[in-house]
């Protein structure tokens, strides 16, 4: 099914001058390939709001609601587990035409899952969103309506709400300071993929492994009576609700079965369909049942799992490390046995990553704004190490890069784990994407990450060496004691808020109220390190308010929300008869996702220069200009957008204050402790929260006005400030220490695709790579297409639908992204190397 390459070297000769990658992409991809990626609904959102047709799925709420109201004298997991197995047994599925995987979490391909029992403000956001309700909408609103009315006070984050400092919660839901939901009903739930995903085990045999833990339980709840049997009590409830849903699971990918074997047998007319159609009802007859025999029921296996554990919860993120665990299925079906072709593998795999950028659940506006164009993060790991340390790249490694060409989605995107035993080839393939502009992979340092892993959370090194994205760009392992099943970086900071506070006495002039504590007028500071004091303590307010309300989430969300499927699928869990959410033996892999940060180092810098040292003007005047939003004071304001030091320049004036910022901030992060007893790192990172947070943000000494778009990487220098060159900005940020500084940092660049060109181009680029992994950075990603495509993408967006742009820790369709978002991308500067 793949198209002559001689029939069409004229034209692909001609779009390769151009850079056209997106045409030669169609071009190049299969028949079946090219029709499953333009059939496929867009999810994300495009800028804020969602695209024309995309509709909310009311079927699959309506059926957990139902569940959930006529189970309620039953303990509060049973009454989950039973709900969710109502769900999988009953709502409508689908096959795609031309597809060989399945799976939708939802009952039609345009729909966006709800979760009803997560936030009440989310539920009453979606019953005002304008366009999602199904036809007819009148009685689409009655039902949404009914629906609210029940789950009102009685969602996870309703009843966090009610038992947090009353303070606290009005701060944390101000959306000034910080955004995420304190609970697992919204979040990044890893998977214990070294228990289930290994191709050792299937759902049958957790079952067997589950009733053998429940015999020899209620063995001992029938024995001699003291305070040690009673907890056993709880964990049956739990091994129960476990099993209940995990043989709901099978009956579910059974009913895929069922519909293929019908469609095959009395819908199809076409032999070669029919074919494809009988082998989809053997897969999903065998998985997730059993274990995988090949690399179709290893895909299949896969897809299923994460498409219920979306049923059970809006899972924001999709770490993952598909190369490392279906890798052996590649190798024995494509080369060992050669069941399949390389054209069909190819097929096989493009259709897994477009069944996961299909994936949809509706969100409210801010995480909407944060993450323009997609759902969520989907950021799959790739290459890395194995557990002995030897090399992880495969032949699928390399084929997951190149099938990436072809098809172009933005969700999932790939990060490759980069190691010093990495061969030419596959940094060659992974070169490819980023010059065909995909925006990926980003690249990691995995000796400086598995390091890191090890420093702030305890992993042994063979555990750290697994590690896959728990969502952007915090690393963690997939092992029992490892794996992170709640989503922790809910305390998700705007950090720029820090030095804002810090220049207004706590007070917050774009919501109106006092929010950090009071640390001076600074209008009286004689010093700079009255200044830093003030920044100091408002970091370590900000910072303990998320980390606090988040804490209280994870520890009550086991009895708040729990996961029975989740834990079904969690060694740990399965082991002790806990919920998955239940920090109990879990090593801890929290992190707060640091938004806004380098706005710190350049505002202070700029405060130091040119009130405290050059003393050309007065705190009072800088305090005056910045309530005034600039207003009037504009030879001012340039005076501190151009005369101050910027991060990015290998300037130590300002880079010192940067390092102060973060190791200040570090020695914080170990006093403050999660559920599992260990510390809380920051990362410095934004998805596209610098649009977000661009109406929250006063104005700041660095020169930025509210309403501007604020920095667009955690440790990327401004736009257009980073003036000598891109050498420079990595050595400005190898004086970061990523091992102890904090948990992961990355760095926006964007590359001129001319120089990037042949040969030379791949030169120059592995140098530079070689300069980045010396200087010991764990992160960098490229942006690495034309102002010329996308000033023409803005005017004409229909012919650019496949260009491709880096955000921050994932990619996005240019053509989805807010006009505000595609100016602050263009004005990024374009590295000559």
């Amino acid at each position: 099914m793949t198209a002559e390459p001689a029939k069409l070297d004229v034209s692909l000769q001609e779009h390769e001058e151009n850079q056209e990658w997106w045409w030669i992409a169609e071009k190049k991809r299969s028949k079946r390939l090219d029709y499953l990626r333009k059939a496929v609904w867009k999810k994300g959102a495009l800028g804020g709001n969602y695209a024309p047709g995309i509709k909310v799925d009311l079927e699959g709420p309506k059926l957990f609601t139902d569940m959930w109201n006529f189970w309620k004298f039953d303990p509060i997991i049973m009454r989950r587990a039973k709900a969710l197995a109502h769900v999988f047994d009953n709502i409508s599925i689908f096959i795609t035409d031309h597809s060989q995987i399945v799976g939708y979490w939802g009952s039609a391909p345009h729909t966006i899952s709800w979760r009803v029992d997560g936030a009440s403000i989310v539920n009453e956001e979606l019953y005002n969103e304008p366009g999602i309700m199904p036809e007819p909408e009148e009685e689409s609103l009655r039902k949404v309506a009914e629906i609210n009315d029940y789950w009102a006070g009685q969602t996870a984050v309703d009843k966090v709400a009610r038992i947090l400092d009353p303070e606290d919660a009005v701060k944390f839901l101000s959306g000034a300071i910080g955004w995420g939901a304190p609970t697992s009903a919204y979040g990044y739930s890893g998977k214990n993929y070294e228990y289930y995903l290994k191709g050792e085990r299937g759902f049958e045999d957790i079952i067997a492994d589950i009733e053998d833990h429940i015999a020899e339980a209620e063995e001992k709840t029938i024995g001699t009576p003291g305070p040690d049997i009673l907890p056993i009590y709880d964990r049956i409830q739990n091994w129960e609700a476990m099993i209940t849903v995990l043989e709901a699971a099978i009956r579910f990918a059974k009913r895929y079965a069922r519909l293929a074997r019908t469609m095959a047998e009395h819908l199809e007319t076409d032999e070669k369909r029919k074919e494809e159609l009988l082998r989809i009802a053997e897969t999903c007859e065998r998985v997730p049942a059993k274990a995988p025999r090949n690399l179709q029921e290893s895909f299949q296996m896969d897809m299923l799992i994460q498409t219920m554990c979306r049923f059970e919860a809006s899972e924001g993120a999709w770490p993952a490390r598909p190369d490392y665990y279906h890798g052996p299925f590649y190798e024995k079906d494509v080369l060992q046995d050669k069941t399949l072709t390389e054209e069909e593998a190819t097929d096989l795999i493009g259709e897994f990553m477009i069944r996961a950028y299909e994936v949809g659940g509706f969100g409210p506006r801010w995480a909407r704004e944060g993450m323009q164009g997609i759902t969520g993060t989907w950021v799959w790991t790739i290459g890395g190490v194995k557990p002995d340390g030897s090399d992880a790249c495969n032949a699928l490694t390399t084929a997951f890069l190149r099938t990436a060409r072809l098809i172009r989605v933005s969700n999932p995107t790939f990060a490759f784990r980069w190691h010093p035993k990495v061969s030419d080839e596959v940094m060659r393939e992974c070169f490819e994407c980023i010059r065909h502009g995909l925006g990926y992979p980003s690249f990691r340092h995995d000796p400086i990450l598995v390091a890191n892993c090890m420093n702030w959370h305890g992993h042994p090194v063979e555990e750290a060496r697994t590690w896959v994205h728990q969502a952007c760009m915090s690393p963690c392992p997939t092992t029992k004691n490892g794996v992170q099943p709640f989503r922790m970086a809910s305390a998700t900071a705007n950090c720029a808020k820090m030095v804002e506070y810090a220049l207004h006495n706590g007070y917050d002039h774009v919501v109106g109220m006092q929010m950090g504590p009071q640390t001076g007028d600074a209008r009286t500071f004689t010093d700079f390190e009255q200044l830093f004091d003030a920044w100091t303590r408002q970091m370590q307010w900000l910072l303990s308010l998320l980390v606090r309300t988040v804490n209280l989430g994870r520890y009550k969300d086991a009895e708040f929300y729990g996961r029975p499927l989740l834990s079904g699928i969690t060694e740990r869990a399965v082991e002790r008869g806990i919920d998955a959410v239940n920090p109990e033996g879990e090593r801890g892999n929290c992190w707060i996702t640091g938004f806004t940060w380098v706005e710190n180092a350049d505002s202070l810098a700029a405060v130091k220069k040119l009130v405290f040292d050059d003393k050309k003007y007065t705190m009072d005047q800088l305090i005056t200009a910045l309530e005034s939003n600039w207003d009037g004071y504009e030879q001012m304001r340039l005076d501190f957008v151009n005369k101050a030091p910027k991060w990015g320049n290998d300037d130590d004036y300002v880079d010192d204050i940067m390092l102060r910022c973060l190791r200040t901030l570090a020695k914080h992060s170990r006093v403050m402790r999660c559920t599992s007893n260990n510390t809380w790192p920051i990362s410095p990172q934004n998805v596209s929260g610098n649009i977000h947070y661009s109406s929250v943000v006063g104005a700041l000494p660095n020169g930025r006005r509210l309403g501007d778009a604020l920095y667009d990487g955690g440790i990327s220098p401004g736009p257009g400030l980073d003036k000598k060159g891109p050498t420079a900005v990595l050595k400005s940020c190898g004086k970061i220490d990523h091992v102890g500084d904090g948990r992961a940092f990355l760095l926006n660049q964007r590359l001129s695709p001319t120089q990037m060109a042949g040969e030379k181009g791949y030169q120059l680029w592995r140098a530079y790579m070689r300069t980045w992994a010396d200087l010991g950075l764990d992160h960098i990603q490229f942006n690495m297409v034309s102002d010329k495509t996308l000033r023409a993408a803005q005017k004409d967006p229909e012919k650019y639908q496949e260009v491709i742009v880096r955000v921050a820790g994932y990619s996005a369709h240019f053509v989805d992204i807010s006009r505000k978002t595609q100016d602050n991308i263009i004005q990024r500067t374009v590295q000559g190397i």
